[in-house]
């Protein structure tokens, strides 16, 4: 596969399918781009939020232009990744959330300071990084974000480079409407009376499961649609539980 012409999304064991998905639904509208999920094996892997499926192996994706990798459990455990990451050089890498841990232990991320989850902060220390307390923070070819939505900021700033505003605004569009659409199969909400007595019936089915992207999406809000770049102002960065006054 040609660097000029492949964006490869890391799965692997414990992958958050949420942000898997964040990922896959703004970079696999690049121009001229074909978007593949690689990870040690093919198969199916199975992690917070569903089920990924890897469609390319690690020896298959030689040379990607865009490298994202989601979060996700186990994230710094992934030797064979780790090598694959220092043996390729990407145009872009891209790292949300935990993803950032996988970063930091390959080696690529020494003495940087990184946005991630605020569980990674001791695992970036012990590979040589720091967490910032933004939510996204670009450092050249390197985008890491703090995870769920701002997966999809990040991503947006790798669709800027390729296809300037009008993409950005393009994928913004696309994301509103695939929202829409998805709520508008959503049964609509009935009262506990109603839904008692179709189940008595036998005419009260149970409503269909949300998939990862349904999720994603839903987690947008105007501001992961808002203008692309670090963002300004942004909300302060969750704070642990015992942390909190």
């Amino acid at each position: 596969m040609e660097a000029s012409s492949t964006t490869a999304i890391i799965a692997y064991q414990g992958v958050s399918a949420d942000e898997a998905e964040i990922f896959r639904f703004v970079l696999s509208q690049l121009p001229d781009f074909r978007t593949v999920t690689v990870g040690t094996a093919r198969g199916q892997v199975a992690g917070p939020g569903g089920v990924q499926t890897i469609d390319a192996t690690l020896d298959e994706v030689n040379a990607p232009a865009v490298v994202a990798v989601p979060g996700g459990v186990g994230t710094d455990r992934q030797p064979e990744l780790a090598a694959w990451l220092r043996r390729v050089s990407p145009r872009w890498l891209l790292a949300s959330s935990t993803g950032s841990a996988l970063l930091a232990a390959a080696g690529l991320l020494d003495d940087a300071t990184v946005a991630t989850h605020w569980l990674a902060g001791p695992l970036l220390e012990h590979y040589g990084a720091h967490a910032s307390h933004d939510r996204l923070v670009v450092n050249g070819r390197v985008i890491t974000c703090s995870g769920g939505p701002t997966a999809f900021h990040a991503a947006l700033v790798v669709a800027r480079a390729y296809g300037g505003a009008d993409l950005v605004a393009q994928i913004n569009a696309s994301a509103v409407t695939a929202r829409e659409q998805r709520r508008a199969r959503r049964p609509r909400h009935r009262g506990l009376w109603a839904r008692l007595g179709g189940a008595v019936r036998g005419h009260d089915p149970a409503p269909p499961e949300l998939g990862p992207l349904d999720r994603a999406l839903d987690d947008l809000g105007p501001l992961d649609l808002g203008p692309v770049g670090p963002p300004q102002g942004a909300p302060p960065p969750v704070v642990p539980p015992h942390d909190r006054r």
